[in-house]
């Protein structure tokens, strides 16, 4: 397992794999666990955290209706 993945439950139970990744926002210049792929307004495609999603109403393009 490597150090981007957790088991769940931690003690006994069914073990769970849960994958995370850090990706750099563009809007913020910073790395964060939350970005996700987005379009800008040009329609480059750049990663965004959940707070600058939220504040400059980004959707990312996996939620896009096609």
């Amino acid at each position: 397992m490597s150090g981007a993945e957790r088991q769940w439950p931690p003690a006994g139970g069914k073990a769970v794999r849960e994958t995370s990744s850090i990706a750099f926002c563009a809007w913020h210049e910073a790395y964060s666990n939350t970005a996700r792929p987005v379009r800008d307004s040009s329609g480059a495609r750049l990663f965004a955290c959940l707070s600058c999603r939220q504040a400059y109403d980004l959707v990312p393009i996996a939620d896009e209706e096609p």
